[in-house]
């Protein structure tokens, strides 16, 4: 065997025993979370937690073990997930490292999803703190409003300010402050009022 050969050979072994001692760690956590979960589950977890100083959180989706858990009131998501065994295979990390805020504390009764790959919402921020969508007045609407729309950046809210007032929403498209693509998309979000 020539000196490649044996290199290649020796980063394939380094990969499956990093592989298998992932895989490990992750079952030997997620059996400890179980442990603690059933202990609780005996100690009577199941009653009302008003006044006391734990919380029941339920964790849903690409986890390694989803769940209900008993965490002490002053837990992070970042605990409820080393509980649940960390992000399966499936999570989509990149929607979790952008909308996942793993320093916030935790609530009694609150559930947490974690999106796989497939299932991504389109749209970022928590289920619970969604609202229904608020239309932008693009007559009057802030560079700031403006910018939360789809494909409208500052360059583009700038150019739509520029060229009001707007007499129907297709002058939008006509004047050059949006590509009928971005009007497309947008047209649910935006009005003249």
């Amino acid at each position: 065997m020539n000196g490649l050969d044996k290199g290649l050979i020796l980063i394939f072994v380094l990969s499956v025993m990093i592989s298998l001692i992932s895989l490990f760690r992750g079952i030997l956590v997620g059996s400890q979370a179980q442990v603690e979960y059933l202990e609780a589950g005996e100690n009577g977890s199941n009653e009302s937690n008003a006044g006391s100083n734990k919380i029941v959180v339920d964790i849903e989706g690409a986890v390694v073990l989803p769940g209900v858990y008993t965490l002490p009131s002053n837990a992070r998501i970042k605990d409820l997930l080393v509980m649940a065994g960390g992000f399966s295979e499936r999570a989509d990390r990149i929607f979790c490292e952008k909308n996942l805020n793993l320093a916030q504390l935790l609530k009694d009764g609150q559930k947490i999803y974690i999106p796989e790959i497939t299932d991504t919402p389109t749209t970022p921020g928590y289920g619970e703190a969604k609202t229904s969508p608020k239309m932008v007045n693009v007559n009057t609407a802030t560079m700031v409003e403006l910018d939360t729309l789809w494909g409208v950046g500052p360059a583009r809210a700038e150019t739509i300010v520029k060229n009001r007032p707007y007499g129907s929403l297709e002058e939008l498209v006509s004047k050059g402050g949006m590509t009928k693509q971005i009007f497309e998309k947008n047209i649910d979000m935006i009005g003249l009022f």
